[in-house]
């Protein structure tokens, strides 16, 4: 007869860990820079001033600490997963779409 392991479940007072939190703002911010960006790319036909361009900077610098902050929040123990491996896909799609538009 099989020994059947016992199912252990964990339960945590919070209901997100803080840097899957700081990830996930982090992360929500360099999504929105870089759409400001290709938008008014478009918009103004590839004449886009340093100020508007820099823009790409700040998204690159978000997406990287957010990416940091997602790996130390999936070490963490405390936390929901879900958040966790959202914020770290969203900060990897950040750091996919400015290497694209970098290629580009």
């Amino acid at each position: 007869m099989a020994l059947r392991k016992k199912k252990v479940y964990k339960f945590s007072d919070e209901v997100m860990a803080k840097d899957a939190i700081i990830s996930l703002i982090f992360g929500g911010l360099g999504f929105i820079s870089i759409i400001f960006v290709v938008v008014m790319g478009i918009v103004l036909k590839g004449a886009v001033p340093f100020e508007i361009s820099a823009f790409l900077l700040v998204a690159a610098i978000m997406a990287v600490t957010g990416l940091i902050f997602a790996l130390l929040s999936l070490g963490d123990s405390d936390g929901g997963v879900l958040s966790k491996r959202t914020s770290f896909i969203l900060s990897l799609i950040d750091i996919a779409i400015l290497v694209v538009l970098y290629i580009v």
